[in-house]
């Protein structure tokens, strides 16, 4: 006597609809990261675009930003990409976010630099920019995507 033993399909599957994982879709995901793009382009002039001056401190130059100016644009893009990570709650939108965060804030950095910049170095730090954030921002919606299945964030509201 033999017995068919299936692995379980997701028609077959035991758990509650309630408690399954569910995402969004393409479009969801697609219309989170312009929003964040034009968010992370939005928190380079609010908090850095508009300072032009170098200030001296201690006897040395320093700027054209404030310290408090870069944590506050840092944090403005952090929380952006959380609520984004948060709201598509989709692992597969993670490298699409944080790209798109990245992006919008690089651009207008980017041309500002190269509006400012005679000897070309720009380039340098355009490509540290988009490497580091890039990066640091994949780490953190990887976290944030964890702490979502952890915590069973991901599990469908009714």
């Amino acid at each position: 006597m033999t017995h068919d033993i299936a692995a379980p399909t997701p028609a077959s599957d035991t758990t509650p609809s309630s408690l399954r994982p569910r995402s969004r879709g393409l479009r969801s995901v697609a219309l989170a990261a312009g929003v964040l793009a034009l968010v992370a382009a939005a928190a380079w002039f609010a908090w850095l675009g508009w300072d032009r001056e170098y200030y001296v401190v201690d006897g040395e130059q320093q700027g054209p930003y404030r310290a408090w100016q870069v944590v506050g644009c840092g944090l403005t893009i952090v929380v952006a990409s959380v609520l984004a990570q948060w709201w598509t709650r989709s692992g597969w939108a993670i490298p699409l976010l944080a790209a798109a965060a990245t992006v919008g804030f690089a651009i207008p950095w980017g041309v500002d630099a190269a509006m400012t910049d005679d000897s070309g170095l720009f380039v340098v730090g355009l490509i540290f920019l988009v490497v580091g954030a890039g990066a640091g921002l994949t780490v953190l919606l990887a976290v944030t995507y964890a702490v979502q299945r952890a915590t069973g964030s991901l599990a469908r509201r009714s």
